[in-house]
């Protein structure tokens, strides 16, 4: 939850915001600092971990099983100081390779699940910039009746 984060701008001493956990996930809030308008908030995390769990029980025989799975989800839209932002390109796009890529760098971008089509390779340019690249072209592999 980045909603602290808004309306913050750059001084002296620098912006800070706090960043915590979104409804359903718990972890511990961080502080993110914002240096100038170029980079925006730098920070990392935080590590939230799904308060969401899953159990599944089966009987053979008085036999009984139970599997319990957490899912942990760390995500942030801030990239690493100095790197390019991923490229936003469509939902049926995957630029996870995108970060984090500094300057003359490159990344693969290629279909998400449910989507096919060739990789491409997109370059970080600059800071302004970002990336350069087109493509894939991805088309659904879902039919539909």
């Amino acid at each position: 939850d980045t909603s602290d984060c808004s309306g913050k701008f750059p001084g002296s001493p620098p912006g800070t915001c706090t960043v915590r956990c979104t409804e359903g996930y718990v972890g511990d809030p961080v502080t993110y600092y914002c240096f100038n308008l170029v980079d925006n908030f730098v920070g990392s995390g935080p590590d939230c971990t799904s308060t969401t769990t899953t159990t599944t029980t089966s009987s053979f025989t008085s036999t009984t099983t139970t599997v319990t799975s957490t899912t942990t989800t760390t995500s942030t839209t801030t990239p690493l100081p100095g790197s390019c932002y991923p490229p936003v390109i469509g939902q049926d796009k995957d630029t996870s390779q995108c970060s984090p890529v500094f300057p003359g760098g490159t990344c693969t971008v290629s279909c998400t699940t449910g989507y096919s089509g060739d990789p491409v390779i997109y370059t970080c340019v600059n800071l302004v910039v970002n990336f350069v690249g087109t493509g894939p072209d991805c088309v659904s592999t879902t039919t539909t009746t």
